[in-house]
């Protein structure tokens, strides 16, 4: 496999009293949008937050196996920030990742879509 660019790993901080309300709200049946509105909080940090308290973490600490596995699960289709919440890391990180495992920019064509 071909070697992987050096980038930096940014761990995710997320606010854990974020993640209890949203995930309280969550259960007790509030849509999203609801409980953004009720916490004054955009619906993609509370999608966010639900995906930190749901999706299981996995620790992977050498930067090159990380970027694989970022790879790996983008191509089976994950999103960002389904790959943040997993391997405990920035968004951007595992954008950087993946330019660092790929060798292109993560906005370039996205394969998994197809031409009408």
């Amino acid at each position: 496999m071909a070697a992987v660019k050096s980038y930096n790993v940014k761990p995710l901080s997320f606010d854990d009293t974020l993640v209890t309300q949203v995930t309280k709200r969550r259960t007790d049946g509030d849509s999203l949008t609801v409980i953004a509105k009720a916490l004054d909080i955009s619906a993609g940090k509370a999608a966010m937050a639900e995906l930190v308290a749901t999706t299981p973490r996995v620790a992977i600490d050498d930067p090159a196996k990380l970027a694989r596995a970022v790879v790996k699960d983008r191509k089976a289709g994950a999103s960002w920030g389904l790959l943040a919440a997993r391997y405990g890391i920035t968004e951007g990180t595992a954008r950087a990742a993946y330019e660092a495992a790929v060798g292109q920019s993560y906005s370039s064509l996205d394969y998994r879509r197809r031409a009408a």
